[in-house]
């Protein structure tokens, strides 16, 4: 059996401070700028409610660079691991 550990972004919208520093490395990583309009992600206010949504595009590959890079822990790696199934004999 063959254990494999695979991370993923777990979303805290609470903790965003709306800093868009996600969305600004989204759009430096790919497509070569700092432009927020062409990232991923989009960070949202919510007046009534005093805090952010965020957002992922449909176009989004995944690459998890936001959630190295947020200061605040609204992005987070989450390692969770699982079986695959294969026998390792």
């Amino acid at each position: 059996m063959v254990i494999l550990l695979t991370k993923v972004i777990v979303i805290r919208p609470s903790r965003c401070i709306g800093c868009s520093t996600c969305a600004l490395t989204c759009s430096l990583v790919h497509h070569g700028e700092f432009n927020p309009q062409r990232a991923n992600i989009r960070i949202v206010r919510d007046d009534f409610a005093g805090r952010f949504e965020l957002r992922f595009s449909s176009s989004c590959n995944e690459c998890k660079q936001c959630a190295r890079v947020c200061p605040s822990g609204a992005l987070q790696l989450v390692e969770l691991s699982g079986e695959s199934g294969v026998n390792d004999r």
